[in-house]
């Protein structure tokens, strides 16, 4: 694209002042007859005019740079042909050949040049009388001198261009590195509020679980064993200040203004609390095993704090679904660690509700699970009672930045 389409009105104005001032000083000069020589036309209408053709149209050199060159040039070769005192008005073709040069494409220099040669090969063609051949020589170098300064600012000119649109790419760069950035960072709010509800959910799901089954418990030995039904009631209060506790914890997770999560000071439940969770649920009155393994493969270097919570609340659901949802007595817990690969299985004795499988719990583990590029299995099982089998890796797999919705 030429500079003439991006003058600003300054230069527009540098422009029009530049050439009247060509003007007025090369018609000046003229007037005054001291460059004209006895073989030429005397000063007259036709060689004032053509001495303005020749200057006046820099005023608009940066606009249309070829043709103000391609103007002058005419100009001057009619002042040739007409025998009129040239003078000063090559000054004209000199900075129109310089302005094409320079403020033009590299395709459009090449017609700069063909201009120029063609209006200095047709002078040598009719060699005018008052140009003698030092003034050819002095011509000739001064060409010269205008198209290498024009070369010299048009590469300056492409040079600021490029390093222009360099910038403008480096800037459209961050701005997409920017929105990435944004859509990660809601893509992990999104993760991370996800997880709270699946926690909240965990907390509410059990701690209501083990209440109702001890309330159940207290009714019962109220009349006939107040002393058991003092300790169910114990339970529950037990139960509901450990659960606000633990609410508490996970509403402390809370996002600063720029979205950083702002952690817990609380640690989080792992595979080490599960003991204490079995006790729970064999107060509320079902009858838990628990067998973890091997020994020593568990500790936070290990297996990450995320990955133990994610275990933890596996087995926590499960155990919860087996007070709410199944007539069992007994129930089994079995984590494993190969490598890796942890397995959790949870089975008990009893025969679920219809709907249990399809129940927010069951969703909620299968979602934590996959997290952990891992799979979950529940359902009935052949032999009777109902099981729940998941597989976690170490590895968790990334939230997908276009799959995340807030």
């Amino acid at each position: 694209m030429d500079a003439g389409s991006r003058l600003t009105r300054w230069q527009t104005l540098a422009d029009a002042a530049f050439g009247v001032a060509c003007v007025v000083l090369v018609l000046g000069v003229h007037l005054s007859g001291s460059e004209a020589v006895s073989a030429n036309r005397s000063v007259g209408a036709l060689s004032v005019t053509l001495t303005v053709l020749a200057t006046a149209p820099l005023v608009v050199r940066r606009r249309w740079p070829v043709a103000v060159l391609a103007t002058t040039s005419s100009a001057a070769l009619l002042m040739v042909v007409t025998k009129s005192t040239v003078g000063l008005a090559t000054i004209g073709m000199l900075v129109a050949f310089y302005t094409a040069i320079g403020y033009t494409s590299r395709r459009r220099t090449w017609q700069a040049l063909a201009i120029v040669g063609v209006a200095l090969g047709l002078t040598v063609v009719l060699q005018p009388v008052d140009l003698s051949a030092e003034g050819a020589v002095v011509n000739l170098v001064c060409f010269g001198f205008a198209g290498t300064l024009g070369v010299g600012v048009r590469d300056r000119r492409e040079r600021h261009a490029a390093d222009v649109a360099a910038a403008e790419e480096r800037a459209e760069l961050d701005r997409r590195l920017a929105e990435q950035e944004r859509k990660r960072a809601d893509a992990i709010a999104v993760e991370e509020r996800l997880r709270l509800t699946r926690e909240l959910h965990d907390v509410i799901g059990h701690a209501l679980s083990v209440m109702v089954v001890q309330a159940g418990v207290a009714e019962r030995m109220l009349e006939r064993r107040p002393d058991e039904a003092r300790l169910a009631v114990g339970r529950i209060a037990r139960t509901g200040r450990d659960s606000l506790g633990e609410m508490r914890r996970l509403l402390e997770v809370m996002r600063d203004g720029d979205g950083t999560v702002v952690p817990s000071r609380h640690p989080a439940p792992g595979v080490d609390d599960l003991q204490a969770l079995v006790a729970e649920v064999r107060a509320a009155g079902l009858d838990v095993s628990l067998a973890v393994g091997p020994a020593g493969a568990w500790s936070e270097d290990q297996v990450p704090p995320a990955l133990q919570l994610a275990v933890f609340r596996v087995v926590q659901e499960a155990l919860t679904n087996c007070l709410k949802h199944s007539s069992g007595t007994r129930a089994t817990v079995r984590v494993t660690r190969s490598d890796d690969v942890i397995e959790v299985e949870v089975v008990d004795d009893g025969r679920p509700a219809v709907d249990v499988v399809a129940g927010h719990g069951i969703t909620g583990m299968r979602e934590r699970v996959s997290f952990y590029d891992g799979g979950l299995v529940a359902g009935p099982r052949q032999g009777g009672g109902f099981g729940v089998l998941a597989e976690l890796r170490r590895a968790p797999a990334e939230p997908s930045v276009e799959s995340a919705t807030p």
